[in-house]
């Protein structure tokens, strides 16, 4: 599979992810996994978006990309001082690389598009971890052919 601008502005997210300097991020491979083996770790995907068409030649894409953080709850005071941690410094880094180098024109900040987090419980199967989500919307500048 050839990557794309999408692919290319996940794996930057995930690299983002993996720079963190309050929470050590065991894992953040380039496209999601079906297992929690290595906690605390981030998955990063396309989770939907909006489409604009200007005129026949140009068009806007606005892709929503999804960044799941997941921590142990084995220790739930513990996953909540990292999830607190992380819920500051991600967005502060994501701000630091507005066109996740170079892979988009830019995450679309403002009050008309904001960035989402919440947190909840997440099962694994076998494993539960605590889970922030971030709602991250880019945009995607093309021409069609």
């Amino acid at each position: 599979m050839t990557p794309n601008s999408l692919d290319n502005a996940i794996a930057r997210i995930q690299d983002i992810a993996l720079a963190l300097t309050s929470v050590s991020v065991r894992s953040a491979p380039d496209y999601p996994i079906e297992d929690a083996s290595a906690l605390p770790m981030a998955i990063s995907y396309l989770s939907g978006g909006n489409f604009q068409a200007t005129n026949a030649s140009l068009h806007h894409n606005f892709p929503i990309i999804a960044v799941e953080y997941h921590f142990s709850r084995v220790k739930l005071s513990q996953a909540y001082q990292q999830i607190n941690a992380v819920a500051l410094e991600f967005p502060q880094k994501l701000a630091g690389d507005p066109t996740l180098n170079g892979t988009v024109t830019t995450i679309v900040f403002g009050a008309e598009s904001l960035i989402n987090y919440i947190v909840r419980p997440f099962d694994f199967g076998k494993v539960q971890t605590q889970m922030l989500l971030f709602s991250i919307p880019i945009k995607l500048l093309r021409t069609p052919l």
